[in-house]
């Protein structure tokens, strides 16, 4: 039988590869995973550390606890779509679609322009036009207007989930 993980696993097992992984939700994920009823050591010393966390201090107890769990680190292509798909699925579900979008936007910018995930940096832009221009045009995402511009974002999430999950997927243990 398979449980069900947290979401921010899908950011917690890219860590040693993606900086932008904030040490404080692995708190937040050590508490997610005890409330879904996974046991470890290092899962309840993870989760009693108090915000703000320091990386040096947290780093060994978030690797630990993702091998006690049966979980695996991620590399590369792998971590970067692990880390990216947090968003995606938070986009795909229509949860706060535009904040989740400017995450992958930063993302793909702090990443050279990441091609994994430029889809979404155009898809910001887009949206962006069309926020502070007078006209319905972008050059960025042909089709895309104020109208229709968060359905499209949605739309194309969805399309990703499907493209990359044997990449990623992780959703449970």
């Amino acid at each position: 039988m398979t449980r069900p993980i947290s979401e921010l696993t899908y950011k917690i097992v890219a860590f040693p590869e993606i900086q932008q992984v904030d040490t404080n939700e692995s708190i937040d994920w050590a508490m997610e995973m005890m409330e879904l009823g996974y046991e470890s050591p290092t899962l309840y010393m993870l989760a009693s550390f108090n915000k703000p966390t320091n990386y040096f201090e947290v780093i060994d107890y978030v690797t630990n606890t993702v091998k006690e769990l049966g979980l695996e680190m991620k590399s590369g292509d792998d971590a970067v779509l692990s880390y990216a798909s947090y968003y995606v699925h938070q986009i795909a579900k229509g949860q706060k679609v535009r904040e989740n979008l400017t995450e992958l936007y930063k993302f793909c910018q702090m990443r050279d322009y990441e091609d994994l995930v430029y889809d979404f940096y155009l898809l910001y832009w887009a949206w962006d036009d069309l926020d502070y221009e007078d006209n319905e045009y972008n050059h960025y995402w042909d089709g895309a207007r104020r109208a229709n511009i968060e359905l499209i974002v949605v739309d194309e999430a969805k399309k990703w989930i499907e493209k990359n999950k044997k990449h990623y997927a992780q959703h449970s243990i």
